[in-house]
């Protein structure tokens, strides 16, 4: 019977699965969608309360979503009642416990710690990928993770070991490390979702799950009286927020994951700081300095390491 089940979810995958080099093409959207987000944010800090901001960007992703494959949803309703609550982990874990304290977090902790926990995202994927599955990497891979994690170090920490004594654990930190972590356990759940449902289907399920854990938070900033003005710039970035880093790159990342694994899926965390320092340039104005090309250099290394080769091999499925 496991065996059975096995072949026919490997049939499964095989009939959805794109080519591995567009694979990687869509983690690199989907980096340079996030390092958009992170700019974008960084440009109205503080505007618009995180609860509130959760909820409104998800909603309305929720309602893309059901305006797009809504009718394959409704079809497939009967097998997603069976999957409820591995949907609403996948909801928990990829949308309200990485959006969540993400976003709290950054109210109260200091751009040096979370771009410091940002380039950790690979590592919590790979050590999670371990725990949950038993998956391990090569020692070439090893190799361009940690060469990876330096260059991404060498950025912000612009090759000054002194700014690590701006580094103190606060709740903040806690909160961002915690998003982090809900991210890796999402991204290894992946090889977890039930093949017999549809990839369209699957995100709009779990996206209205998530929707609804949020709405208690929401009611929170309301009954608090917590607002934002709706100027273009809250708009703006509210928009962005909606459109690249949550419908477009969750389509994409999930499309990816399963085609080239957790491990080298989780090397795009690396290209976000490549992207934010082009985008802050481009957008903000700030320079380019000789730690950025250092750093971009290592970390470029680093996942042809990880990316170049044999593919990695997933561990055997424990069902």
């Amino acid at each position: 019977m496991s065996d059975n089940r096995s072949k026919t979810e490997n049939a499964a995958q095989a009939r959805t699965a794109i080519p591995y080099w567009l694979a990687l093409a869509f983690l690199v959207i989907g980096a340079l969608s996030w390092a958009g987000s992170s700019v974008a944010g960084r440009a109205a800090s503080g505007n618009i309360p995180p609860f509130s901001l959760s909820f409104i960007r998800w909603s309305c992703v929720a309602l893309l979503f059901l305006l797009v494959s809504g009718r394959q949803t409704w079809m497939q309703r009967h097998i997603i009642v069976r999957h409820l609550p591995l949907l609403a982990a996948f909801g928990f874990f990829g949308v309200v416990g990485f959006t969540v304290p993400y976003y709290v977090g950054l109210q109260f902790t200091v751009a040096v710690n979370a771009s410091l926990m940002n380039a950790s995202g690979t590592l919590w994927i790979v050590g999670t990928a371990f725990l949950m599955t038993g998956a391990l990497i090569t020692r070439k891979q090893a190799l361009g993770v940690l060469l990876g994690f330096s260059g991404t170090l060498m950025i912000v920490l612009r090759a000054d070991i002194s700014v690590l004594s701006e580094f103190a654990i606060n709740i903040g930190d806690v909160l961002v490390l915690s998003a982090f972590f809900s991210w890796a356990v999402y991204t290894v759940m992946l090889r977890w979702k039930p093949p017999e449902i549809g990839e369209m289907p699957f995100l709009t399920v779990m996206t209205c799950l998530a929707v609804l854990m949020m709405a208690p938070l929401y009611v929170v900033d309301l009954v608090q009286g917590k607002s934002f003005d709706a100027d273009i710039g809250n708009l703006t970035i509210i928009g962005y927020a909606i459109i690249f880093p949550s419908f477009l790159s969750y389509i994409l990342w999930n499309r990816a994951v399963p085609v080239v694994g957790s491990s080298v899926a989780g090397m795009a965390q690396y290209l976000i700081p490549i992207f934010g320092v082009t985008l802050s340039v481009i957008v903000l104005g700030e320079s380019i300095e000789n730690y950025h090309l250092a750093g971009i250099a290592i970390i470029f290394v680093g996942v042809w390491l990880v990316t170049s080769g044999k593919k990695p091999e997933a561990a055997p499925d424990k069902a």
